[in-house]
């Protein structure tokens, strides 16, 4: 299943939740401030090569991740998260099929608009950094890199409940210029999570 239906998936599946439960109960647990935690997991993919030529470039990998956040009010938050992912070399370089790891530390604002029923569709940006480590390997050396991140998602407050279940897809942007390549790299992560609230 590519990542576009993944996540076209993930956001039916809320949206269905979401009809089907709305009229049991109209009560919004999702406006106001509140403390926010959440963990997710998908896949991850390279949208760019590492060479102009098209050679070398990742296989689809894993993304696992938690985060911590604060709801400033139904429509803005701020969020800190991290992600672990993991993607294998293919192509005409010297590191096909080395693993290689990835963990992303960022921030960002996230800006929803909720519906009746607990659903919300939201974009964020923000930014951060990546360390990029080779799985195994006594080549070259991790490196840690700044990067910005942007991405959208949507999701679906529980009713009568603190937890929410979301899809998201995002992508972080940064330098790759180690083994002998030099180009902008745009990972992108698409995910499925599980969130709960502490009003305050």
């Amino acid at each position: 299943m590519s990542p576009k239906q993944t996540l076209a998936l993930g956001a039916t599946l809320i949206l269905l939740s979401a009809s089907s439960l709305t009229a049991q109960d109209d009560k919004d647990h999702s406006g106001g401030r509140a403390v926010l935690v959440y963990g997710q997991g998908g896949g991850l993919s390279a949208l760019t090569d590492l060479d102009d030529a098209g050679t070398a470039d990742f296989k689809t990998g894993f993304n696992a991740g938690s985060g911590i956040g604060v709801q400033l009010n139904k429509y803005v938050a701020l969020r800190g998260n991290f992600t672990f992912a993991r993607a294998t070399a293919r192509g005409a370089s010297s590191f096909t099929g080395t693993k290689f790891n990835r963990f992303f530390y960022d921030g960002d604002v996230q800006l929803r608009y909720p519906f009746p029923g607990g659903v919300a569709p939201y974009i964020f940006a923000g930014g951060g950094g990546v360390t990029v480590d080779q799985s195994g390997s006594t080549g070259e050396p991790t490196f840690t890199k700044g990067a910005g991140k942007v991405g959208v998602g949507l999701t679906y407050q529980i009713p009568r409940s603190n937890v929410g279940l979301y899809a998201e897809g995002g992508g972080w942007i940064y330098k790759w210029d180690r083994n002998g390549f030099d180009k902008t790299q745009f990972d992108t992560a698409w995910s499925g999570g599980i969130s709960y609230r502490f009003p305050f």
